[in-house]
């Protein structure tokens, strides 16, 4: 385990901030109740799980989960999970940028090494291609069953958001920095994930925020349990984006059934065209 502190008061947002500048990651401990994480694990079951049909070892994805989900709304109403996202992008002037949430089952694996951000895509491709390439948390996630290597949760590598980070002592990185494999093996070469350097279980509680920076190296730890976890992220309205793709009609159904308070969230927004594929 790391020899530093990585779990912060909710209130103490600027030491958080600078350990995540520092390591990449931090947690903020108990930035929502025991009630608002039963209301997400619930929105979550009703819309990734609404026949409970999910197999056990496997996992679905919600890639717009906002746009459905009334839970993950209430957090703008929370003053200290919104003192930490205007302090993290250093403005009150924010729109939804996109949002998603994930539910596994017992018996899944852990996941492949990677990290979000594509900035390094000089052709986009696919909507994360797109969506994915500013400096902005990529984890802002509540992992609601809290993280535990023994039970379930994220991994990360430390200082792996450095920009002359080229990957642990021992590993090379995929095409495209997608991936990790030993050196002297293949992509497809097995290695415990685990062993790799510099890698860090994170630890965490139901309604804490995990949260790790934008060119954080991560996966999920092996599946022991009924997992939930969700992630709404904002981007300053300032930073444009024109998507190549139509505006989902689903946008517009958003806008249309947030209270006015809350609808100016939707101006920039994108929405999320998994469909989409570059010409």
């Amino acid at each position: 385990m790391p020899d530093y502190n990585y779990h912060f008061h909710r209130d103490d947002v600027e030491a958080a901030l600078a350990c995540l500048d520092e390591h990449g990651f931090c947690v903020i401990q108990q930035l929502i109740d025991r009630d608002m994480v039963a209301a997400l694990k619930e929105s979550i079951d009703r819309h990734l799980d609404p026949e409970g049909d999910l197999a056990p070892a496997s996992n679905r994805y919600h890639m717009s989960f906002a746009e459905d989900s009334e839970p993950v709304w209430d957090l703008v109403d929370n003053p200290a999970y919104m003192q930490f996202i205007r302090t993290v992008h250093g403005t009150a002037d924010l729109c939804l940028h996109r949002s998603a949430a994930i539910l596994r089952t017992p018996g899944e694996g852990m996941g492949r090494w990677h990290q979000d951000h594509r900035g390094h895509i000089e052709n986009p491709q696919r909507a994360n291609d797109v969506l994915n390439r500013y400096p902005i948390p990529s984890g802002a996630w509540f992992y609601l069953n809290g993280s535990h290597p023994d039970r379930s949760g994220i991994a990360v590598i430390e200082k792996s958001h450095y920009l002359e980070w080229d990957g642990p002592d021992g590993f090379v990185m995929g095409p495209e920095r997608s991936g990790l494999y030993p050196e002297g093996g293949t992509p497809d070469t097995p290695y415990d994930p685990m062993s790799v350097p510099g890698c860090v279980p994170v630890l965490a509680d139901p309604g804490d925020l995990i949260c790790f920076a934008s060119l954080t190296w991560h996966a999920n730890m092996a599946t022991r349990e009924r997992r939930y976890s969700c992630g709404i992220g904002f981007r300053p309205k300032a930073w444009r984006i024109y998507a190549p793709w139509p505006l989902p009609a689903s946008v517009a159904a958003l806008a249309e059934r947030l209270p006015d308070r809350l609808k100016h969230f939707t101006d920039g927004y994108t929405g999320f065209d998994g469909e989409w594929r570059a010409e």
